[in-house]
Parts: C-alpha cells; sequence; structure tokens
C-alpha cells in the first residue's frame, strides 16, 4: 500500500507560506543593497530569493501521489493522472470498490482507483469530501 502526501493550502496552513514571505524579505534586502551599496555581497540574497520563492510551486513533482486542496477546491493526482476540481462543481462523491468517483454537476465524471492506497489515506480523503460537501 502506498501512502498519499496531503497538503492543505493556505496562510497559515503550511510552511510554504512562510517560505515565500521569507523569499520576498531576501529579495528587498538583495535589490535594495544592489542598488545603495554596490559592492556588498546582501546583493546575492536576490538570486537566493528566486530559489525560495520558486520551492513550494516544485513540490508536487517530488510526490509521486498527492492531494492538494483549499476552500475553493484542488487537485489530486493519484496514478500519474492530475485532475482538477471546484467543491462547488462535485454533485456527490462515491467510494466504492476501491475506486473515487467525482459527479459532477454538468453530469461528467472523474475516477479515480484507489487499489493501491493506504486504508488511512481513503479515510482522509473521504474526511475532506464530507467536510466540504456539508459546507
Amino acid at each position: 500500500m502506498q501512502r498519499v502526501k496531503f497538503i492543505e493550502l493556505g496562510f497559515k496552513k503550511n510552511l510554504d507560506t512562510l517560505i515565500v514571505c521569507l523569499g520576498i524579505l531576501c529579495l528587498v534586502i538583495g535589490l535594495t543593497s544592489l542598488f545603495l551599496f554596490p559592492s556588498s555581497k546582501l546583493s546575492g540574497l536576490s538570486g537566493f530569493s528566486a530559489v525560495l520563492v520558486t520551492f513550494p510551486q516544485f513540490k508536487s513533482f517530488f510526490y509521486k501521489k498527492h492531494i492538494v486542496w483549499n476552500k475553493v477546491g484542488g487537485n489530486i493526482k493519484i496514478n500519474t493522472k492530475s485532475k482538477h476540481f471546484l467543491f462547488s462543481d462535485i454533485e456527490n462523491v462515491v467510494f466504492e470498490n476501491e475506486k473515487l468517483v467525482l459527479n459532477r454537476k454538468n453530469k461528467s465524471e472523474m475516477d479515480f482507483s484507489l487499489s493501491d492506497i493506504h486504508a488511512d489515506d481513503i479515510s482522509k480523503l473521504k474526511e475532506i469530501f464530507n467536510n466540504k460537501q456539508l459546507k
């Protein structure tokens, strides 16, 4: 059984926001020192800030199976298929025979195979969809 990485997006929910804010701060310090003190070594912070700001964007490439969501919608990547969904666009969610089916309001479906996913991760996925459908 393989595990799924769950990432809830939000300003106070994860470390990524802090990393991006630190990157922006390094950019401001680096550019300020570049123009005010050209011989200063602090101007190298502007290059380091690019790494800090882009790191959270590439985090999804490190995980083979991950689910990213916020209050509006999310992205599910299971078995190399990545699909985006909106909670307001989903009519109902069906977990049956190791399969996740998201029925949309426009009568289309999104299917995901959960055959090699850990049982704890399936229950967490059910909890996410149940909490968002109640609202």
